[in-house]
Formats: C-alpha cells, sequence, structure tokens
C-alpha cells in the first residue's frame, strides 16, 4: 500500500511540474498531494507501532530463563 501511495505522489508532483499548469489545478494537485502524504504517515506510524509491539513480545520472550530437565 505504501508502495502505490509513494507512485501517486511521484505522479502527482510531476503532474505539479509540467508546462501549462493553472494556479487551481496546481492548488487541487497540491491538496491531492498532502492527503496522500497523510495517509503515508498514518501507514507508517501504524507499521511503527506494529514493529514496537513484536519487538517487547520478543524481549519478553528472550528475558525468560530457559528451563533445561535435569534427568
Amino acid at each position: 500500500m505504501l508502495d502505490e501511495k509513494i507512485n501517486e505522489l511521484e505522479k502527482l508532483l510531476t503532474a505539479l511540474e509540467s508546462d501549462g499548469v493553472t494556479i487551481e489545478e496546481g492548488i487541487s494537485i497540491f491538496e491531492k498531494g498532502i492527503a496522500v502524504t497523510k495517509e503515508c504517515l498514518s501507514s507508517l506510524k501504524e507499521t511503527s507501532g506494529k514493529i514496537t509491539e513484536l519487538k517487547k513480545q520478543m524481549d519478553g520472550i528472550i528475558e525468560q530463563p530457559l528451563e533445561i530437565e535435569k534427568k
């Protein structure tokens, strides 16, 4: 999903940089870019949260002492 949003941002940037874009079109493209950027940031924050949670789980597993059966 993030890759798609980044591609969308690149297309918007290309459109914004093209010749013949009116002020109104430029503002509209810019607004779309801001919205897509917010979606990207939200996705990154969500992913970061998941990674943090997985790391905490892994730390909990590693901290548990290893129980070895004695014969």
